[in-house]
């Protein structure tokens, strides 16, 4: 879908998309916030006197009974049952702001259970044994077709969030080149055994002082990353405030970029449902706020002037 540039800045336009489209959403989901509120509650309530009665068991010396077994299934079941509505609750909230904010752009936005091209991405993610999917974006923006979604991440006792972008051309690219950040001597060289091709060297010593390039066509690698196109990289690292936790690589009709996010920060995020949403045009404008990283990737970029689009 072709979404004009236009779009973005029309200030009447969004008002009168959320009026007509994602206010009217809310206002008919209160009713089943009110309920589902209750039954959280009280679940809780139900996990917790479970727990309870079952600290006092252990107390007693009778975890091994028959009635320990019943207060630990009544505090896990209510506990879990508790879990379970509030993250259905979530999930319609987040299907009327997101994907109404999503829908006025042009967009589609699909919240689980859907198709990412995930392996494509193992050169620029760190080492994980368990990722999630969540939130995926598609449309398409100044010639340019994109799809993103955010992944948590997991190694160990180590987490983390990414975010990860998708542009696709018509045109696909000769050889794979990959550029992730500088780290130190042993992150430097483990990147040099994982990647494909060789190291690319370059002339310009503050990229080179933040990245590392590596390529299967040492020609077309030079090609694509002329002395502005760097430059952007750099400024996009600047405008995302993430010098050291983006990647980059162009391999077969593809750009992949990936954003680190930390463990506790999470895009495309609604906030509390507990609560009555009074604030709901305000949650609406900061999902449009965060959504301007599709064009400020391709406005930084420069994507829709290369030869690539």
């Amino acid at each position: 879908m072709n979404t004009p540039a236009a779009t973005y800045a029309t200030e009447n336009g969004f008002n009168s998309h959320y009026a007509g489209e994602i206010e009217p959403a809310l206002v008919a989901l209160e009713a089943l916030r009110k309920k589902r509120v209750w039954l959280v509650a009280g679940l809780a309530g139900l996990g917790a006197v479970g727990f309870g009665a079952l600290a006092i068991l252990a107390q007693m010396g009778q975890t091994d009974s028959a009635i320990a077994l019943a207060a630990f299934a009544v505090g896990f079941g209510g506990m879990l049952g508790a879990g379970l509505a509030y993250l259905g609750l979530t999930d319609r909230y987040k299907q009327v702001l997101t994907g109404g904010v999503c829908a006025y752009l042009g967009f589609e936005y699909t919240l689980r259970k859907f198709e990412f091209p995930l392996p494509r991405f193992k050169p620029l993610l760190p080492f994980y044994t368990s990722v999630k999917l969540e939130d995926r974006i598609d449309g398409h923006v100044d010639g340019v077709d994109f799809e993103l979604c955010e992944g948590k991440f997991s190694k160990k006792k180590a987490k983390w969030r990414a975010l990860m972008l998708v542009y696709s051309f018509s045109k696909p690219f000769n050889g794979e080149t990959t550029i992730v950040s500088d780290t130190d001597w042993i992150g430097n060289a483990l990147e040099q055994h994982r990647q494909n091709g060789e190291r690319v060297r370059l002339e310009d010593p503050r990229f080179e002082d933040r990245f590392n390039v590596f390529s299967t066509d040492q020609i077309e690698a030079r090609y694509l990353l002329t002395p502005r196109f760097m430059e952007r990289i750099m400024e996009l690292t600047e405008r995302l405030n993430n010098r050291r936790g983006v990647a980059l690589a162009f391999m077969d009709n593809r750009l992949l970029i990936t954003v680190r996010i930390g463990s506790a920060a999470r895009r495309f995020e609604i906030g509390n449902v507990f609560r009555e949403v009074r604030d709901g045009k305000e949650r609406a404008r900061n999902l449009l706020a965060e959504l301007e990283l599709v064009t400020d990737v391709i406005d930084s970029l420069k994507l829709s002037a290369t030869g690539h689009a």
